[in-house]
């Protein structure tokens, strides 16, 4: 036997365990996601409005339960005085990060999407637990008769008990995953990984093992010939690591969906930008220098006091070491050593708090910037497509993510990780006590799932008890607020019955809880005690041979320096080492006592981050090529826009009319009007000219100019536009009229105020200019928005203007100032408004039916005059309606 082979079976063992824990998760993950669609499909449907309010406050409701669980030490480390008091506040931090979690989760629910299987997928399951059970068999069997030692084929093997016993447990372990998910519906690509590894490990062990020369394999029955059991092992976990490459092969990835049919996936590309800001920052309030030095700072001060930490205990040991030997100078120069360590430790974390809060500031800023500016990169499509309130939300939850994300995973998870592994590897070598090494890392593993598994299945109660909580709230309001209906019908037992009911279903949810995290907290306990009695009885033995060793060896004493100098003839750990261990074991469980409630955040900071980088991942349908052009001043004739047998229609609407081979002209200076029944595109013919979209075929020019060669910046920057439904920015009324020029003076607001006619209703407000329109502008009338957008308009003095709108006669002198000395394109809903455009453009099956002018068009008698009679005739009808009624009043 080598402690080669023992470490390669104890790895794969390893990785079984770790398969077997990973589908745990993943099963208990989903039975707490079948809680949450019930909850989430009884909830009534927010519009785009409401989402958005809700969307800010889960931000702040993310922010306040981050600063709230920050509150808690987790990176911490435990004086050896208050480590058992410690326990008593965590059970009511504990309660803290409960009531927390309940108020944010993963919205998205998923379900395993049923496919066709082939014959082999759908046999396999069933051949390789067959193959499993086999395998077990001889595994489990070889490992009692080679501990027995009946056969010499078993007393001589090479690959002996220790390591045949690891791999019947991974066999084993591999045998209950099976039977959890027959149909490897949860076999996802990290189970693939881990069940891969830990049969190749065990395979690749025992090949080096039985293959190595005698001069390098220190066997203990002194045997270096292959014996029959050797073979027979070599041959069984070659077969287990064929069995494990062709399930990973075969078995389909499981496929999900959310309740939209697609599942947000992590966009390497978007999430590299995203994490990017935080390890390397650019430039915000302060230099992108200082911004990184700081971020190297966080990372510095991590390292920092992870040395200090897993420094420390050795000290202290050596002291301890020192004391028994009564050797006091060196006790307490050691002692100063270790307490000077553990500040520094100290001060290293509070550093690393104090430093990142600037870095995840200035990440922050970067972030939110990178994200709103891609959101308008987007194009109107895009937009149009989407609900606001979901675009909000993802933007927002996924800011807020990624800085929960460096906290808890990166300066949290990670370190704790990295320490868990290094002082494995500190018992291992520096100690060079293995068994030590292998009971940490054991327990830490089965610690870690067992604190994730039950968190998630705690998850139900934490769920129920929001929604009883909920539910005597809403009991309670709704009962007072019906005051006076419950005196009307003496119903106040009723509402106490209802009421109390309500209350007591609540508490005996709380009970549930409480009960369900005391069994966390006694579980965790357990393993804790277990891991600490398990590596001190070891050091205990380990201190006690290397003693006995030193007395034989010929020292008086067995803790004098003489056994010191013996440390080559007599290896172990001497009494100081026992504090070491003692020390390395709490100060590595200490913190993975929040581990449940720190998954829970992670995972949800995932799933808000892949819905940020699948947003951060789209790609904008309109851009501008790499040799675009400013948009030239004017065409060589008198052109100013020219649509040339265009052919549209939208992308998801590709069965609609759209524009098939649509061709007209816009002379500079005149006023062209495009008119249609409705469904025509005339509202796309607008936007085709923005360049909102771009056309499946023809041309859009603009001053001779295609536009598609033009920057878009340029483009609209020369058009302006009195879109059909004025949207007013919640600001004053002066903000939104210099909307159209940043740049422009309180004079010039005024004369555009003027021009547009709105002098009269800014001089009627107290404030005037100044003056709130409230939310899209609701605090003005149709009319007054549509003044304003014509100021808008005017101060922003394009070339080319766009009105497409519905509008009161009142409001048709503010647009006849806009169209002086400009290109105006009229889309009528109004044939009473255009009756003086130098040109009318009639749509028809998305082309040109009719052109000409107002009078030109009533003399062919077409589809323009048949628009043109029967909006009369609404309007006589209209008049003499009102008529009718005036005179019954």
């Amino acid at each position: 036997m080598t402690n080669s082979s023992i470490i390669a079976a104890g790895v794969g063992a390893t990785f079984s365990l770790l398969r077997l824990g990973a589908d745990l998760i993943s099963k208990a993950s989903q039975a707490a996601k079948v809680n949450d669609e019930k909850i989430e499909n009884a909830k009534p449907k927010e519009n785009d409005s409401d989402a958005a309010a809700a969307a800010a406050a889960d931000r702040r409701a993310s922010m306040m339960s981050t600063r709230r669980f920050s509150l808690v030490n987790i990176n911490g480390r435990m004086s050896m005085a208050n480590i058992y008091g410690y326990s008593g506040r965590r059970q009511s931090v504990r309660n803290t990060v409960d009531a927390i979690e309940t108020t944010k989760d993963e919205e998205t629910a998923e379900e395993v999407a049923e496919e066709p299987k082939s014959k082999l997928e759908a046999s396999l399951p069933t051949i390789s637990l067959v193959i499993h059970l086999i395998l077990f068999g001889y595994f489990l069997s070889a490992t009692i008769l080679s501990s027995i030692g009946s056969h010499p084929a078993y007393i001589y093997a090479i690959y002996d008990s220790i390591p045949l016993g690891c791999a019947t447990v991974a066999v084993f372990l591999g045998i209950v995953s099976n039977l959890s998910d027959f149909q490897r519906a949860r076999f996802s690509s990290l189970q693939r990984m881990l069940y891969s590894m830990s049969a190749l490990i065990l395979w690749s062990g025992c090949i080096v093992t039985i293959a190595l020369p005698p001069s390098s394999t220190a066997m203990t029955s002194g045997n270096t010939e292959m014996t029959a059991v050797d073979i027979a092992t070599i041959a069984c976990l070659s077969i287990h690591a064929i069995l494990a490459i062709a399930e990973g092969r075969i078995f389909r990835k499981p496929s999900v969906s959310s309740k939209d049919g697609k599942k947000a996936k992590l966009n390497k590309r978007a999430l590299l930008i995203i994490l990017k800001p935080y390890f390397w920052p650019n430039k915000t309030a302060t230099s992108a220098t200082l911004n990184r030095i700081r971020a190297i700072t966080t990372w510095a001060c991590v390292i920092c006091a992870k040395v200090c930490s897993l420094t420390s205990p050795i000290l202290l040991g050596t002291a301890t070491t020192a004391l028994t030997r009564f050797d006091y100078e060196t006790a307490i120069r050691y002692s100063i050593y270790y307490a000077i360590l553990q500040l520094a430790a100290s001060t290293f974390k509070e550093c690393q708090s104090l430093v990142y809060l600037r870095v995840g500031q200035a990440a922050f800023v970067q972030l939110s910037e990178l994200s709103f500016n891609h959101l308008h990169s987007l194009s109107l499509d895009w937009h149009l497509k989407k609900k606001l309130g979901e675009v909000i939300r993802s933007m927002d939850r996924g800011i807020a993510a990624c800085d929960m994300l460096m906290k808890y995973l990166f300066l949290w998870l990670v370190p704790a990780i990295a320490e868990m592994i290094l002082v494995t590897i500190i018992f291992a070598s520096y100690f060079d006590f293995f068994p030590i090494a292998m009971s940490v890392f054991f327990f830490v593993i089965i610690y870690m799932f067992w604190t994730i598994v039950l968190t998630l299945w705690r998850k139900k109660f934490r769920k129920q008890v929001a929604k009883s909580d909920n539910d005597w709230h809403d009991k309670c309001t709704d009962s007072l607020v019906n005051f006076e209906t419950v005196k009307y019908f003496t119903a106040e037992e009723y509402e106490k019955n209802r009421f109390a009911k309500s209350v007591e279903t609540f508490q005996k949810g709380s009970v549930n809880v409480q009960g369900s995290l005391s069994f966390l907290n006694i579980s965790q306990q357990v393993l804790l005690q277990c891991c600490l009695a398990t590596n001190l009885s070891l050091a205990v033995i380990s201190v006690r041979n290397r003693q006995n060793c030193c007395v034989a060896a010929g020292c008086d004493e067995p803790n004098s320096a003489c056994c010191s100098a013996l440390e080559d003839i007599c290896p172990g750990l001497e009494v100081g080492d026992f504090t070491t261990v003692l020390v390395y074991t709490i100060n590595l469980f200490m913190p993975l006592n929040y581990l449940g409630s720190v998954y829970n955040m992670i995972v949800m900071s995932l799933v808000d981050l892949a819905n940020l980088s699948e947003l951060l991942a789209e790609n904008p349908d309109v851009t501008d090529v790499p040799d675009a052009v400013e948009m030239p001043p004017k065409s060589l004739d008198d052109t100013a826009v020219e649509f040339d047998d265009v052919r549209f229609h939208y992308p998801t609407q590709p069965d609609t009319k759209g524009l098939k081979g649509l061709s007209f002209k816009m002379k500079r200076g005149t006023v062209t009007a495009v008119v249609g029944p409705t469904g025509e595109g005339k509202t796309t013919v607008s936007r085709l000219l923005f360049r909102f979209y771009d056309v499946l075929g023809g041309a859009v020019k603009v001053n001779g100019m295609d536009v598609r060669s033009i920057k878009q910046k340029s483009l609209r920057g020369a058009i302006g536009v009195v879109p059909q439904n004025t949207s007013l920015f919640n600001d004053t009324l002066r903000n939104n009229i210099r909307y159209g020029n940043q740049d422009a003076t309180d004079d010039e607001i005024m004369k555009v105020v003027n021009d547009a006619q709105l002098t009269k209703f800014v001089d009627s407000l107290p404030e005037g200019l100044d003056t709130i329109v409230g939310d899209r502008g609701l605090k003005l009338s149709g009319g007054e928005k549509q003044r304003t957008a014509i100021a808008r308009c005017l101060l922003k003095n394009p070339s080319i203007v766009a009105l497409d709108t519905v509008t009161e006669n009142s409001v048709q002198d503010a647009l006849d100032r806009l169209g002086n000395d400009r290109t105006v394109l009229v889309i009528a809903h109004r044939l009473g408004t255009i009756r003086n455009a130098d040109n009318i453009i009639v749509l028809g099956d998305g082309k040109v039916a009719e052109e000409g002018t107002h009078d030109d068009l009533l003399a062919l008698n077409g589809k323009y005059a048949e628009m043109w009679n029967m909006q009369l005739h609404s309007t006589r009808e209209n008049s003499q309606l009102n008529l009718t009624e005036l005179d019954a009043a």
